[in-house]
């Protein structure tokens, strides 16, 4: 019997005190492990690519570049078609959440209020894989 891997989060968050607070939020040792942060566009395209997560957590303002940007790179690379992209940002438009997920984004989560559901999501996707 083989002990299940973690669940790989990759956190593209142009502000480092959000991407730790997300980390802390988040890691669950043995269950759920952030495996790379980046704080912009071509970063984050890169670091995604080469470590192939499980999950992506992404603000939609990066230090360069936007996560819509970072979500079409994504559902673009083959290897990454069972990638979930879960996109967190203050901005809460009902057209803005409908376009993320149009382009392929799995969870649209206000940054505000919504990151228990966050936190929560991940632990369903991390013991779903148990």
């Amino acid at each position: 019997m083989s002990a299940t891997l973690p669940l790989a989060v990759f956190i593209a968050d142009d502000s480092p005190p959000v991407a730790e607070m997300l980390t802390e939020l988040i890691t669950e040792p043995g269950r759920i492990e952030v495996v790379g942060v980046a704080e912009s566009q071509e970063g984050a395209i890169a670091d995604i690519r080469r470590l192939k997560p499980d999950v992506v957590i992404l603000d939609l303002q990066l230090k360069s570049g936007s996560g819509t940007e970072v979500i079409r790179a994504v559902r673009a690379t083959a290897g990454l078609a069972h990638t979930r992209v879960i996109v967190t940002s203050n901005h809460t438009a009902p057209q803005l959440k409908a376009g993320c997920l149009e382009l392929g984004a799995s969870g649209y989560f206000d940054k505000v209020k919504e990151l228990p559901d966050l936190a929560q999501e991940l632990r369903r996707l991390a013991a779903a894989r148990a």
